[in-house]
């Protein structure tokens, strides 16, 4: 028979179930991490048409084919996991789909491989599926018989609700990269880094956030925040490394009479805390917070509100495995904070980001002092690049901040550079050091810093991060004369050669 005659025989029938469309096995490190939208053109609108019938599945790919949509055409289960795992599809046309057999994993594998996918299920008029029966995924059932202009009209419902899913996605990725200005970088790293944000931002368990110190652990979980939900509510930061366990208690917990500190669990309701440095949480106090974090797993499990509304994020900078197995750092606490883990990339495994990170530190510079930006010369570049970077973004942007500092042109050189990157390896190194005092060594790194900024006490005092008079006195221990003073230009001399 027909099964798209040309009279109109029954008004369609098209049910909406909006049964489990979340994404079947999701991950946190995806295959093809994606970075700022842009403009392209619209994806070819492509269909899956699935029959085990010849005849209707020729005649439900000739109507497709009709409409200006490309088709591909499966006749088993196993034909259209197969062609699922190797081409995206805006809208999956099931035949018969009251009889299919795993029609669940086929639903999960169009779920995994796009969200924005419809799914169309053609089922026999008496058929008590999508009436009696209803569907455990979201799906549009269409009954027989019905004309070829209904079924076209249900193909572009779902095709104009595609697009609509696109545009949205979209949209979310475009406020995902505002929200997430602050990690710079268009490396395969950083994009699989988002894209993980993006991940867990619409989950709510608990994150912990591993990264080598100044690779930018603190910014991963204020972007997770702001991509959240709870992006209205407060960010409260704890660097447990400060407290003891008297204070870290109650830091959290507040006082216990109403009128004195609240405590960080009442401020930050709705919100998110982080846990800084949080290996450094003493033993004794590692129980309550296992127990604390325990409560909310359950109350999240439960749909209750038996513990305080608040996102915990933990960062660390050390192995938490390792400290387990040597007894500093509690199992069950570790097992309620690895819920969700965000790995923040080392610089050394993405140095080509080093130029967008270059311009982002000297526009924050210029825009402090209300002054053009600088440029940095390709050889400056080269040498950035060329380093290995052992304190990450951090020593990055020192780096570019002293050599700023000392440049008062508008360009920075890599002779602005070097000087910096010299001494921090070889304060790492111990090459030059070896057999000198604490005392000496400071010495050495003021009357350097005093030569290259030419005997400038400002610009000194500020790129060493000390006040001026500390910057004078120590200045006058070395035997330098006062400001302006008599052979004060010798001195300069002096140090320069020093610092040779």
């Amino acid at each position: 028979m027909n099964e798209f005659p040309s009279g109109a025989h029954h008004e369609p029938q098209i049910l909406r179930f909006p049964g489990g469309s979340s994404p079947v096995g999701q991950s946190l490190a995806p295959e093809t991490p994606t970075e700022t939208p842009v403009e392209t053109a619209p994806p070819p609108q492509s269909v899956l048409v699935f029959s085990p019938r010849p005849g209707a599945r020729q005649l439900l790919a000739d109507d497709v084919r009709k409409r200006g949509m490309s088709v591909c055409e499966t006749d088993s289960p196993d034909a259209m996991l197969f062609h699922l795992s190797r081409q995206e599809f805006q809208i999956c046309i099931i035949d018969d789909a009251d009889n299919v057999s795993r029609l669940q994993e086929v639903n999960a594998a169009i779920r995994s491989h796009s969200k924005a996918a419809q799914v169309l299920c053609i089922v026999s008029e008496d058929s008590r599926w999508g009436r009696e029966t209803v569907p455990s995924f979201e799906c549009d059932v269409v009954e027989r018989p019905f004309s070829a202009t209904r079924f076209g009209a249900a193909l572009q419902t779902a095709m104009q609700k595609t697009e609509l899913i696109r545009e949205n996605e979209n949209l979310k990725r475009q406020l995902l990269n505002r929200n997430l200005m602050d990690l710079v970088g268009s490396t395969p790293a950083m994009q699989a880094l988002r894209e993980s944000i993006r991940i867990a931002a619409d989950d709510d368990r608990t994150v912990l956030v591993r990264g080598e110190a100044g690779s930018g652990t603190t910014l991963i979980a204020e972007g997770l925040h702001r991509c959240s939900r709870r992006a209205e509510k407060p960010f409260l930061r704890i660097d447990c490394s400060l407290h003891s366990v008297e204070t870290l208690e109650h830091q959290l917990f507040g006082d216990e009479h109403p009128e004195g500190f609240p405590g960080y669990l009442k401020m930050a309701d709705g919100g998110s805390i982080l846990l800084d440095n949080v290996e450094t949480v003493a033993l004794p106090f590692q129980k309550k917070l296992a127990q604390l974090l325990e409560r909310r797993a359950t109350s999240i499990l439960n749909g209750t509100k038996d513990s305080p509304n608040i996102r915990f994020i933990a960062a660390t900078h050390s192995d938490l495995n390792r400290l387990a197995m040597e007894g500093r750092f509690r199992d069950d606490l570790l097992q309620h904070l690895s819920g969700i883990t965000l790995q923040s990339p080392p610089l050394r495994v993405r140095q080509n980001d080093i130029p967008l990170l270059v311009e982002h530190f000297i526009g924050e510079i210029s825009l402090k002092e209300g002054r053009p930006p600088r440029e940095v010369s390709t050889e400056a570049l080269s040498v950035l690049e060329g380093h290995s970077w052992p304190g990450n973004i951090r020593e990055l942007q020192n780096v570019v901040e002293r050599a700023c500092t000392i440049e008062v042109g508008g360009v920075i050189d890599a002779g602005s550079i070097r000087p910096w990157l010299k001494n921090e390896t070889t304060e790492e190194t111990g090459v030059e050091s070896v057999g000198m005092t604490l005392r000496e060594m400071e010495r050495k790194l003021i009357e350097s810093t005093f030569a290259r900024c030419n005997g400038n006490r400002e610009r000194t005092a500020q790129i060493l991060k000390i006040g001026l008079r500390t910057l004078s006195g120590k200045l006058r221990e070395y035997g330098y004369p006062p400001r302006g003073g008599p052979g004060s230009n010798l001195k300069i001399q002096f140090a320069e050669r020093r610092a040779a």
